[in-house]
């Protein structure tokens, strides 16, 4: 117990969590930028076997490449129950969604904004992401459409930002909304930028873990079953002895129902009789030791 609790406050003074969440194709940084030894971990491949067709995967997998210095120092496609670990993190699979490709363009076709957009919340049971247009004062609010054939539309809100809140959240004023499906591209009415679907892409979320603690409960774990087994296996045996004033000894023994108690304690006193017959050679320290066994 006292190692489970030293692994707990090793792990909460030492330890980090971070969710990474990575489109295909994309980087994230595992510890803060500037940090020594920074670790680079790139989403190369993602792949959900049946999810486009039935809404369900029957597994999904992430094929990741860590870099350090600008040196690949780890690669691997990893699972649920089959995670990377590097330089003391452990990276799991915990998640994915859609992330439909966005272009925003200006009047002259030039982009603001050319990527995917990770849906990962959920508004009127349906995938949502959300993003400002860099530059211009427009937020873009994204909800993904499958209709009864299956074909996805990106359903977009367009807003204003007028200001901020009390609480330091946008103020907002909602334009037309859209509906482009992949290739369409069309016009926010109001504004200088157009908005499209290029193509869908997914993400995937990673949980970045350093529990340098963990080895303290493996220990703890090996401690806990060994004396599990010395318990079953080298059963406890109690004795009590009272000595009264006129030199009569009453003796005790108690031990688990499965020791021959009978045999062991009168192994005992018969050597204790032994000692105490008189005119027996033994001596007290030759009868501690012929009681050893018991």
């Amino acid at each position: 117990m006292i190692l489970f609790i030293v692994a707990a406050a090793v792990t909460t003074k030492f330890g980090d969590e971070q969710p990474l969440l990575l489109v295909e194709g994309g980087s994230l940084t595992v510890q803060p930028v500037g940090s020594p030894g920074i670790l680079v971990v790139k989403n190369i491949a993602f792949e959900a076997p049946g999810f486009a067709e039935t809404g369900v995967a029957r597994d999904f997998t992430t094929e990741l490449a860590v870099y350090k210095n600008g040196q690949e120092i780890a690669h691997k496609t990893i699972r649920v129950n089959d995670p990377l670990e590097v330089e003391g993190y452990t990276l799991h699979e915990n998640n994915f969604g859609p992330a439909p490709d966005i272009f925003v363009g200006d009047q002259t076709g030039k982009p603001l904004w050319n990527g995917p957009i990770p849906f990962d919340e959920q508004a009127g049971g349906m995938p949502y992401g959300s993003m400002i247009v860099p530059g211009r004062n427009i937020l873009l609010e994204f909800l993904l459409h499958k209709d009864a054939d299956g074909i996805a539309t990106v359903i977009v809100q367009p807003s204003l930002i007028t200001g901020e809140d009390g609480d330091g959240q946008p103020v907002t004023q909602p334009l037309t909304p859209l509906a482009p499906r992949v290739g369409e591209s069309f016009p926010v009415q109001g504004t200088d930028i157009s908005v499209g679907v290029k193509g869908f892409d997914d993400y995937a979320l990673l949980i970045a873990k350093k529990d340098p603690g963990k080895p303290i409960v493996w220990a703890a774990f090996a401690f806990l079953i060994t004396g599990i087994a010395i318990t079953f296996y080298l059963p406890r045996r109690r004795i009590w002895a009272r000595v009264r004033p006129d030199g009569d000894v009453a003796i005790v023994a108690r031990s688990d129902r499965y020791v021959d108690v009978e045999r062991e304690f009168g192994r005992l006193l018969d050597d204790l009789v032994a000692v105490r017959r008189p005119g027996s050679s033994a001596s007290p320290a030759d009868a501690a030791d012929a009681s050893a066994p018991a």
